[in-house]
Order: C-alpha cells, then sequence, then structure tokens
C-alpha cells in the first residue's frame, strides 16, 4: 500500500522589520560621521603662530605669548582659515590689556595669515609705542578732604613711585597696602571704596586718585581663647604681644600667630579680631586653636662610610604637665655608636621667654679616634632675646671612661657651658635665605686626681643665598673655629680635643679623619684648635630633585690656635625633597689624598650637610 505524506507550501523570506531597520540604520549614520569626522580632522588647518614685539619692551613679548590663544592651541589648529582668522581677531582682544598691565596705552596690533604655505603661517605684529608714565597719585577721603594719616606719606610707600611705567598692578595692590597700612597705625576697618584712573594719550601719563575710608581708631580688647583642653591658657596668654588698651596693630597679630605656630602644638591657629569695635573703641580678638596630639615618635637612618649604619628613634610629649613642657628621649644605636638621651624643656620658668632645661646621657661610642663610655648631666637656662637671638648657661658633669693609643684614662669634669645662637634661615633642615650664628665658650674644671683643667671655645656661622626669585638655586656657605685653652693636646683626654672630617664637616674624608695621626697609626690624634669651612651650590632639577656640587676645607693643629695647611674635599651629592626635609646623598673625595684615606667618602642622612 501507497502511502502518503503532507508538506506546507514554502513562505517567501520575511522582510527586515522596520523595529530592526531603525538600528541599522542609526549605526551606520554613525560611521558615516565618525569618518567624516576623521577626515574632517585630517583636513584641519595646521599652523605656526608668531608674535613679533617692535622694540625692546622687557618681558613683554613672554606675557603675550603665554595669553596668545594663537600660540597655546597650535596643536588644536582650526577647521579651516575662517576660523583660524576669528582665533587671531580673538587674540588682539587678549594681547592689547597685557600691553595696558606693563604701561603701554597706545600699542597697535595687526595680524596676517598665510594659507599658501603648509603649515599656514599667522603673524602678530605689535607695536607697543612709547612707554606711559605714571604722573600723580592722590589720596581723598569720602567727604573730599584728605585722609587722616596719608599726608604723610609718599605713594612710593604703597609700591607707587612717581615717574615710573604706568602698570596697572602696582595701582591694584597699592589698595591692599593702603589698608594694611592704616591696620597698622590703629585703623583695622579702613578700606578704599573707589579708584579713579585717567590715562592722558596727549601727554602719555597716568593719573590715580584714591577714595580712602581711614575708619575709627581703636585699640585691643579682650583676649578670647578658644578652643583648649590639655594646654593651660596662660601659657597661651603670655604669647599674647598686645594688652588691653594698646593701640590696634596688625603686626602684633601677627606675630603673635607666628608664636603659637612655632610652638608646634598646634595644628591650626586663626586670630579673628571682631567685624566692629565695642562702645568703648576696643576691639576684642578671638584666638581659635586646634591643639595638636602631644605625643610623637619618629626615626631616622644614616649611613657614612667610616661609622657605618646608624638610626635615631626618639619619643615625644610636648605638653607633659599642661604648661607645655617638652620632654623626649632619644634612642641612638649605630655600627659605631649606643646611646640614650633625655631632653626635658619647661617653658617661662621665671619669666616669659626663659627656659628650664635638663638633659641627661648614657653613650658607648667608638669612633675612629677613642672609644669611650661617657655619663653626662646638664642642667641650665635659656632664654629668648628676640626672634632671631638666643643664649643660655647651666652646670654640667661628665663621668667617661675613654681609650686611646696612649692608654685609658677615666676622669671627671664639671662645666659650665655658655652659649649664644642666632639663626635668621627660613627653614630648620632645608634653608633657603638667612644666616646662622652660634658661639659656645665651657670652662672646665677636673674632679678626679687628673687635675684637669682647660676652657673649649666654638664659633661657627652659615648663609645661605637664593639665586634669582626661587629657590632653584641656592648658594650656601659655612665655616668654623675652634680653640682650646688651658692644656696641651696630649695632656686633653681624647674624646675633648678637636677633629674635623666627615658629614657635617670636610667631606672627602673619613669622619674625624682630616687631621694628623699618632705616628705609625691611622688613629686620629685630633688637636687644640681646629678651622672648617665649604660652599655648595644646591641645585633643583625639579620639584623633588635636586644635585649639589660641593668644595670643603678644613684641619686640627697642635696649637691654640690654627696654624698650617689645610685639607681639601670635593664632590657632589643628590637630594630628594620630602614634605619633612630633603634627603641627601653625597658622595665626597679628597682632594689631598693621604695613604690612608679611602678613594671616596658616602653620606646618607636627612637634611642638608650643614
Amino acid at each position: 500500500m501507497a502511502s502518503s505524506r503532507s508538506f506546507r507550501p514554502l513562505r517567501p523570506a520575511t522582510p527586515i522589520s522596520a523595529t530592526l531597520l531603525r538600528p541599522l540604520l542609526a549605526l551606520l549614520c554613525l560611521t558615516a560621521a565618525a569618518a567624516s569626522s576623521s577626515a574632517a580632522r585630517a583636513q584641519d588647518l595646521r599652523y605656526i603662530a608668531e608674535i613679533r614685539v617692535v622694540g625692546d619692551a622687557d618681558g613683554v613679548p613672554a606675557q603675550l605669548r603665554a595669553v596668545s590663544q594663537l600660540v597655546t592651541l597650535q596643536d588644536k589648529p582650526p577647521a579651516t582659515p575662517a576660523a583660524l582668522r576669528r582665533r587671531a581677531e580673538d587674540d588682539l582682544g587678549r594681547l592689547r590689556p597685557v600691553l595696558e598691565a606693563n604701561g603701554y596705552w597706545a600699542a597697535t596690533l595687526s595680524f596676517g595669515i598665510d594659507t599658501a604655505v603648509e603649515p599656514a603661517r599667522v603673524t602678530v605684529s605689535v607695536d607697543p609705542g612709547l612707554l606711559y608714565r605714571l604722573q600723580s597719585v592722590t589720596f581723598r577721603a569720602p567727604d573730599g578732604g584728605t585722609p587722616p594719616l596719608l599726608d604723610r606719606y609718599d605713594p612710593s610707600a604703597f609700591g607707587l613711585k612717581l615717574g615710573d611705567a604706568a602698570k596697572t598692578a602696582p595701582v591694584i595692590e597699592a589698595e591692599a597696602a593702603i589698608v594694611a597700612e592704616y591696620a597698622r597705625q590703629g585703623r583695622p576697618y579702613a578700606k578704599v571704596p573707589d579708584r579713579k584712573v585717567v590715562v592722558d594719550h596727549g601727554t602719555r601719563t597716568m593719573e590715580v586718585t584714591y577714595t580712602v575710608d581711614a575708619g575709627p581708631q581703636v585699640t585691643f580688647g579682650d583676649a578670647v581663647i578658644q578652643g583648649l583642653s590639655r594646654l593651660a591658657p596662660a601659657w597661651v596668654e603670655r604669647r599674647i604681644t598686645w594688652r588691653r588698651g594698646d593701640l590696634y596693630d596688625s603686626r602684633e597679630i601677627d606675630a603673635t600667630r607666628r608664636t603659637l605656630v612655632d610652638s608646634g602644638l598646634f595644628t591650626a591657629v586663626r586670630i579673628t579680631p571682631a567685624a566692629e569695635p565695642a562702645r568703648d573703641g576696643s576691639i576684642p580678638v578671638t584666638l581659635a586653636l586646634v591643639e595638636r596630639l602631644p605625643r610623637s615618635i619618629g626615626a631616622g637612618l644614616a649611613y657614612d662610610t667610616t661609622l657605618g649604619f646608624g638610626t635615631r628613634a626618639f619619643w615625644e610629649n610636648r605638653n607633659l604637665f599642661g604648661g607645655a613642657e617638652r620632654l623626649r628621649v632619644i634612642g641612638t644605636f649605630a655600627q659605631n655608636q649606643l646611646g640614650l638621651s633625655t631632653r626635658f624643656r619647661k617653658p617661662d620658668v621665671w619669666r616669659k621667654d626663659e627656659d628650664l632645661l635638663a638633659e641627661a646621657d648614657l653613650a658607648d661610642e667608638s669612633p675612629p679616634a677613642y672609644t669611650a663610655r661617657r655619663l653626662r648631666l646638664y642642667s641650665g637656662l635659656e632664654r629668648r632675646f628676640g626672634p632671631l637671638v638666643s643664649g643660655g648657661a647651666g652646670l654640667q658633669f661628665e663621668e667617661t671612661n675613654v681609650q686611646s693609643p696612649p692608654g685609658t684614662q677615666t676622669y671627671s669634669l664639671l662645666g659650665t657651658p655658655i652659649y649664644l645662637r642666632r639663626d635668621s634661615t627660613n627653614d630648620l633642615l632645608n634653608p633657603t635665605t638667612g644666616t646662622r650664628a652660634a658661639l659656645t665658650v665651657t670652662p672646665y674644671e677636673g674632679l678626679s686626681s687628673t687635675g684637669l683643667a682647660f676652657v673649649s671655645n666654638r664659633v661657627a656661622g652659615s648663609a645661605y643665598r637664593s639665586l634669582g626669585a626661587t629657590d632653584t638655586y641656592v648658594l650656601a656657605g659655612f665655616g668654623a673655629l675652634g680653640s682650646i685653652f688651658g692644656e696641651s693636646r696630649d695632656g686633653l683626654p681624647a674624646d675633648k680635643r678637636l677633629y674635623a672630617g666627615g658629614g657635617g664637616s670636610v667631606r672627602g674624608y673619613g669622619y674625624q679623619l682630616a687631621g694628623p695621626f699618632y705616628p705609625g697609626t691611622t688613629t686620629p690624634r685630633g688637636g687644640k684648635s681646629s678651622l672648617e669651612a665649604g660652599v655648595e651650590l644646591r641645585i633643583k632639577v625639579t620639584e623633588s630633585i635636586g644635585v649639589v656640587p660641593f668644595l670643603e676645607a678644613g684641619n686640627v693643629y697642635t696649637s691654640t690656635l690654627p696654624a698650617g695647611k689645610l685639607l681639601y674635599g670635593t664632590g657632589i651629592g643628590l637630594r630628594y625633597y620630602t614634605p619633612v626635609g630633603p634627603v641627601r646623598f653625597d658622595v665626597g673625595v679628597p682632594l689631598n689624598k693621604r695613604a690612608s684615606d679611602s678613594a671616596f667618602q658616602i653620606y646618607i642622612s636627612l637634611g642638608q650637610a650643614f
């Protein structure tokens, strides 16, 4: 029996639905647009821009290039010559204020575009014209009279010197200078509500008139201290440089702020005069303080070719009993030195800026010249005579066992160190300006049968100067002179003699090795006098990297005063600048190399060499 099977007829292909067609068309359009955009970018009008300035307008060409869109946008060329022309036209409006700001109030500017070359050339021609001069400066009160105090001032006191170029920046900056001077003279509410500037093209001069509202003259009122929880308010009150009833002076506000910030006790110091005076004509001042955590710990690592690796760790409390008493414990762990030190400072012990100091040291050290075990105790007073100068005196006891080639010596000494210091530098670890100077005189008297009696003296100084408006180049130099009276060189204990050489002395020579040796040995013998000096150029390559070439010299001598040749060392260092100070890596070589001297020395530590 035959079987049959039925089949459905084949249907024609289904057309693409509108739902699928729309996204496909959109994709094709986007692809075409992208291709069109790429083609357009490929056809952008590349060009080279040049600004030509007629005459000698010092500094102006660089300023014009800095604000010119033609120059700054050269890597983003326009699509058409018309767009390039609009960019050039806009540039003329940007360049003219720069010329006026420099005193050129009748400048002529034009531009030309050459699209026949590839890339196109755009030339902006600038003729600054004649320089205008400042002819007069007038101060007027709102009522038309003369403001108080200003009749005693020449305009140059506010940065406006008659006859100078008629620049706009000094005219604007003078307003702040006027207000600041009034704030120093008891008028913190002074303001300059109006300024009128007239430029006369006929005489090529500028006339400036300031309307000055001097405001009332006031005195200091109550000082309100806020934010203290651990520190006694009396300590802050003693740091306030003004007293109630004194004529208001903004410099006193600044001095108080600096003192509080420099104390290291606060993370924020804000001193704010009241918005308006009290009825009695006084102005209350609020001191809003944020206390820093009183305790901290830290550590540092150093390396010296002669002394090897070493580290120092410390623990500190900056407000031990609530009166800003400072206690610091320091541990030193190095290949040639073990030590434990404590430092205590109690401020305002009898009067403001007079501190009580107490120190204790235990040390076991073995530098090249000797091996010593020492106990040292010190107590004294330190006085600050101003923001730059301090001095002190105290009583010091030492018990030491020292070994050197002549033998072993145990001695007890009573000393009375007296010192005076001056420091005008701008940074502790990385100074770029200012000077430092220190003088120390310490008479010693033996308490044991050795009968020692001598006076050790040292004077040292350093100077720092930025070569330019920034600290990219800093020239630094130092010098030090040491001298001992009262004992012969060999009569002095080995650890009390003077030595030179090392990372803070004469780089290129090992620690204590820039000087004479005991006969037939390489052990430093020391001396009764020393002389050290050096100079280096600190060059910042970037904000965080620097190089430092240096040249130093020094030696120690048998006589009480230096007399003889110097040993010279030179080298170069790298600096890595961090927020806490520069990390120093120095390589020094001796220029007067002796048989016992190494070919070079390496020094690694935190902070500059001096």
